[in-house]
């Protein structure tokens, strides 16, 4: 089997600045990743790395794993 993944770059933002309410939002220098992978195992495995990250679920609850689910289903990619 040959190792192919997904990586995925999501730049942070905030929003409601000021007097702009939801008009204005600011870019910054920080990003999420997110990588996927079918795993060897075939079992779901979490892994979280950097600050802040306490009480997110390592289990299939997670939800980033939700929605990759259904990105999957949605493009018809069987995943184990």
């Amino acid at each position: 089997m040959t190792d192919r993944k997904i990586i995925v770059k999501v730049p942070a933002s905030t929003a409601n600045l000021g007097p702009g309410f939801d008009t204005l939002g600011m870019a910054l220098s920080l990003y999420s990743w997110l990588e996927m992978s079918l795993p060897r195992s075939g079992k779901t495995v979490i892994e979280l790395h950097g600050e802040g990250l306490d009480g997110i679920p390592l289990d299939k609850s997670n939800l980033i794993y939700k929605v990759a689910q259904l990105v999957f289903a949605e493009a018809d990619i069987e995943i184990p």
